[in-house]
């Protein structure tokens, strides 16, 4: 989406917003427990009239795959005859990817003619939000003006204190696949996780339930939707997902696919195989380049490495990878190498191209105490000169991993 990235707007876009804080860049209080609350949100849906009135409300949760499946949710309402608006999380290249009605980026007009008079009334209110809960705000606000019906809402972290959580009405529920990721603000055992998730509940809303990798999570979300009377249905359908997805889908987008489907037999919805836009997965198993091939996977946790490991061994048998290696601060280091050892590849260990810092020198040791095949290490890849040739590549570990290997061969 380099071709959707203006520098100069893309910079007088973020200035609106330069006095209020942005977790995502300060890594520092993004994993201070401090900053999470819905307490700043009530006043700030209130200075923007609540936009969240009025639309039907998809929530999606989880550790592995939430985007996927809201990008997919998505284009399946699309498809079925109403318009429907995505606000996901976090953006590769430019600011509009968050913003999205049908599969169409918000325009740099459209979203500076709604900041410009949010701004102005949440100094008016004396407000202090951070940049994300602005965002939040915006994104159904553009949603609203524009006249979309329905709105999926991807959560940022965990679930019950994130600001997508704020809107008490909701259409629908969706949790996708929990691991262990932010422990140091979600917990560091699989129900805590489940239980920040399972915040996005509602009493008497229904919930899909995907595929668990730890039953735990399981028992606790069933347990936990029993107790809020909210109907738990399974991703069981018999829709044949190959013949939506692109050609060589892996079984995890596969899955996704069937949650997203399943969602839509929830809503009512029969979406038309002709209308059906295929959201481009950016970095979710996602093919650059065919021969060799050079593949981009956002997995930044154990449980996503596995299955991306699985994923290689289904979709290429027998053949050999290098693996570009790079994970951010904050990431189980640990998990995402043990995850990734048993794949056939080499591995490059790099610094992935984000403001929020690298955590290179835990990777090193983690690579070194699982014994990782290890090739090189490279700080800063800028050309695929610095790569080996006419070899099958695979950028991974994180998003902004996968997007060095986008702008070198996308």
């Amino acid at each position: 989406m380099l071709q959707d990235f203006d520098a100069s707007r893309e910079e007088a876009f973020f200035k609106i917003f330069q006095e209020f804080f942005d977790l995502e860049k300060d890594v520092g209080k993004q994993h201070d427990m401090g900053n999470y609350t819905l307490d700043r949100l009530y006043p700030l849906a209130a200075a923007a009239g609540h936009p969240e009135k009025g639309l039907k409300l998809v929530h999606i949760a989880g550790t592995k795959g939430k985007g996927t499946t809201s990008y997919l949710t998505a284009a399946l309402i699309t498809a079925s005859g109403h318009s429907c608006g995505v606000f996901s999380s976090p953006h590769l290249d430019t600011v509009r990817e968050r913003f999205q009605i049908d599969g169409e980026l918000a325009s740099y007009e459209d979203l500076e003619a709604l900041a410009l008079p949010l701004c102005e009334k949440i100094r008016q209110a004396d407000l202090h939000p951070s940049l994300f809960e602005i965002f939040t705000v915006l994104a159904l606000q553009y949603f609203q003006v524009k006249g979309a019906e329905y709105a999926v809402l991807e959560t940022g972290i965990g679930g019950r204190l994130d600001a997508t959580n704020y809107p008490e009405k909701k259409l629908l529920a969706i949790i996708t696949p929990l691991s262990y990721d932010h422990m140091a603000l979600l917990g560091n055992d699989i129900c805590s996780i489940a239980n920040e998730k399972a915040g996005i509940l509602r009493k008497d809303t229904p919930v899909i339930l995907s595929k668990q990798p730890y039953p735990q999570a399981d028992e606790f979300i069933v347990q936990r939707a029993a107790e809020l009377q909210a109907p738990l249905l399974r991703p069981d359908t018999t829709v044949d997902a190959t013949q939506w997805l692109s050609p060589g889908a892996p079984p995890y987008l596969q899955e996704n696919f069937q949650s997203a489907w399943r969602a839509m037999e929830v809503l009512g919805l029969t979406p038309d195989r002709k209308a059906f836009r295929p959201p481009r997965l950016r970095a979710r198993f996602e093919l650059v380049q065919e021969n060799p091939p050079v593949i981009l996977d956002a997995a930044h946790n154990g449980d996503s490495a596995k299955r991306l490991t699985e994923a290689i061994h289904t979709c290429y048998p027998g053949m050999k990878f290098v693996c570009v290696l790079g994970s951010v601060p904050g990431k189980d280091v640990q998990g995402i190498v043990e995850g990734l050892k048993e794949m056939n590849a080499e591995f490059i260990l790099t610094n992935p191209e984000t403001p929020r810092g690298s955590a290179l020198p835990q990777l090193q040791e983690a690579a070194q105490n699982a014994g990782l095949k290890l090739r090189d290490i490279i700080p800063n890849i800028t050309s695929a000169d610095q790569l080996p040739k006419s070899t099958p590549l695979l950028f991974t570990g994180s998003f902004f991993t996968a997007l060095i290997g986008e702008k070198l061969y996308h």
